[in-house]
């Protein structure tokens, strides 16, 4: 049942044979999708990368130096937020437009770190597991959720 009370139908099922598949595994062999996790670096890639990109732009917007661009970038994703930098305090004609951008650039870098940061965890977690499974820590479980 789902916290809303509804019955929720799990997509993996077991075959006659007793092993467990799902519609979807076809390109993943013979390993369920939930068991391949999302490599860290890629998440770490894909934060730099977001956030070089962002110093970049906020560096011609701002008319800012790259690495206080850097910075900002940082500070305000991670939301530590000094308030040493910010963005449109100059006189310009189109001040709000350029609010508007870096509202967008953040609402996604948020959500971009929320989701690395996400990913990351399960993976360490997993691993974790894995260890204390070989040590003898945690019994070997059928199935994880």
């Amino acid at each position: 049942m789902s916290p809303m009370g509804f019955a929720v139908h799990r997509q993996a099922r077991y075959e006659e044979g007793g092993s467990l598949y799902d519609d979807d595994w076809d390109s993943y062999g013979d390993m369920p999708p939930r068991s391949r996790p999302v490599p860290i670096w890629l998440c770490v890639f894909l934060v730099i990368s977001y956030i070089i990109a962002g110093a970049f732009l906020f560096a011609r917007w701002e008319r800012w130096e790259f690495l206080d661009s850097a910075y900002f970038c940082f500070i305000t994703l991670t939301t530590i937020g000094f308030g040493d930098f910010v963005p449109a305090t100059g006189v310009k004609a189109n001040s709000e437009v350029s609010i508007a951008l870096c509202s967008l650039y953040l609402l996604f870098g948020i959500a971009l770190l929320a989701m690395s940061f996400n990913l990351v965890q399960e993976e360490v977690i997993a691993n974790v597991k894995s260890v204390a499974r070989r040590l003898g820590i945690l019994k070997e479980e059928e199935i994880d959720d």
